[in-house]
C-alpha cells in the first residue's frame, strides 16, 4: 500500500494549535513545541492551512516528550469541542439524530484527517465506529486513536444530552501503565489489545434525537462541508509533487519524471516550486526525514530496511543524511524513542 496519504496536507492547522494550547498545562512554551516544525511557518491569522499526517504525528511525538504526559491523547480528546471540527462539527451538532450525525461524519471525515479512515456499521445490536489506518505505517503511539475515539464518545454524550454515553472504546495497542491512573477522567471504559480501534455502543441509540437539531442550520453546514471536500480534491502543485514522491519512496522519482507526470518541463516545475518557496530537493529531503522518523519510532523495520525503503542503496548514506537532519544517528534516535516510550 502506498504511503502517499502520509504526505498529503489534510489535517486542519486548528488541531495542531489546540495541541499547542493544551501543552501549556504542562508548562511547555508554544515556541519550544513548534520550533522547526511546519506550524512555526504558518502565520497565526491563517486558518485554512493544513498539515500532513506525518507533520502532525511529529508534533504529537514532541508534545509527548516535552510534557512527559503519556496520557496526552486522553486530554486532547476531552478538550476538543465539536466546534473545533469546523463546519463538520456544526453539521453534526444540528443533525436530527445520533445516527444521522455519525453518517455525516463518515461522509466528510476526509476533510478532517489524512491517513485515518472512518467506517460505521451495525454488528448485531451494537453500533460500531471503526478507525483504520489508510497507510502501511501506523503511529508509534496510541494518541490518534485514543484522542479521536474519546472525543467521539464525549461528543456523543454532549449532543444527546446524556451525562455519559453507554459505550466502550477498543484500542489496538497493549494496555499502557497510564490507563488505570487516568481511567476516571474518561467518558467510557477503554479496552486495549482488541485488534482494532473502535467506539462501540447500543444500536438503539442511533435513533436518539439531538438537543440542537436544526434542519436549516444542518443543511447550511453540510453545503459548506461539500465545498470543503471539493476543494481538497483539487491538489495544488506542492501537494501533487508530494503525492507523486510518496507513491514509492524506494524508487524515488527524479525531477524530470515528476515534471513529466505534472505535464510540464523540469525547468517549469523548478520555477513554480520556487514561487511557492520550496525546491524539489527540499521536498525530497523533508519527505525522507519525516518518514524515517516515523519508521524508526514504529520499530517494525531494521535500519537497513528503512534505508532501502527510502531509496538509499547504501545504509551509510542514510545514516549520514539522518544525522544531518537531526544531529543523531538513526540508531541513537530509535534508542531514545524506545527509552521515552517506557516511561
Amino acid at each position: 500500500m502506498s504511503t502517499a496519504q502520509l504526505h498529503h496536507p489534510a489535517i486542519p492547522v486548528s488541531y495542531a494549535r489546540l495541541l499547542v494550547e493544551l501543552c501549556k498545562r504542562w508548562h511547555v512554551a508554544p515556541e519550544e513545541l513548534m520550533a522547526d516544525t511546519v506550524l512555526a511557518r504558518v502565520e497565526p491569522h491563517v486558518l485554512d492551512a493544513r498539515l500532513t499526517p506525518l507533520e502532525f504525528n511529529l508534533l504529537v511525538a514532541r508534545a509527548l516528550r516535552l510534557t512527559g504526559e503519556p496520557a496526552l491523547g486522553y486530554h486532547f480528546g476531552l478538550q476538543t469541542k465539536l466546534s473545533a471540527h469546523g463546519f463538520l462539527g456544526y453539521a453534526v451538532m444540528t443533525s436530527a439524530t445520533l445516527g444521522e450525525a455519525i453518517a455525516l461524519t463518515e461522509k466528510f471525515f476526509s476533510t478532517r484527517s489524512g491517513a485515518l479512515d472512518f467506517r460505521f456499521y451495525i454488528e448485531g445490536e451494537t453500533a460500531v465506529v471503526q478507525i483504520d489506518n489508510t497507510a502501511d505505517i501506523r503511529p508509534p503511539f496510541a494518541f490518534p486513536y485514543e484522542s479521536l475515539l474519546i472525543g467521539l464518545c464525549h461528543a456523543g454524550a454532549y449532543i444527546t444530552g446524556e451525562s455519559s454515553l453507554d459505550a466502550e472504546i477498543w484500542i489496538d495497542f497493549p494496555e499502557p501503565a497510564y490507563y488505570r491512573a487516568a481511567a476516571h477522567l474518561l467518558p467510557c471504559p477503554l479496552r486495549y489489545g482488541k485488534g482494532s480501534n473502535q467506539l462501540r455502543f447500543p444500536a438503539r441509540l442511533l435513533d436518539q434525537p439531538l438537543l440542537l437539531a436544526d434542519v436549516t442550520a444542518s443543511q447550511m453546514a453540510r453545503e459548506q462541508c461539500e465545498r470543503e471536500l471539493e476543494a481538497l480534491s483539487s491538489q495544488p502543485l506542492v501537494t501533487r509533487v508530494r503525492a507523486l514522491l510518496g507513491e514509492d519512496m524506494s524508487t524515488m522519482p527524479d525531477l524530470e519524471t515528476v515534471a513529466r507526470r505534472c505535464c510540464m518541463s523540469a525547468r517549469s516545475l523548478k520555477r513554480k516550486l520556487a514561487e511557492q518557496g520550496v525546491s524539489f530537493s527540499e521536498l525530497v529531503a523533508e519527505m525522507r526525514h519525516d518518514e524515517a522518523v516515523l519508521l524508526l519510532a514504529e520499530g517494525r523495520l531494521s535500519i537497513e530496511q528503512i534505508a532501502e525503503r527510502l531509496g538509499y542503496r547504501d545504509p551509510a548514506n542514510f545514516t549520514r543524511a539522518f544525522k544531518g537532519w537531526t544531529g543523531s544517528t538513526p540508531r541513537q534516535y530509535r534508542d531514545r524513542v524506545r527509552a521515552s516510550s517506557r516511561v
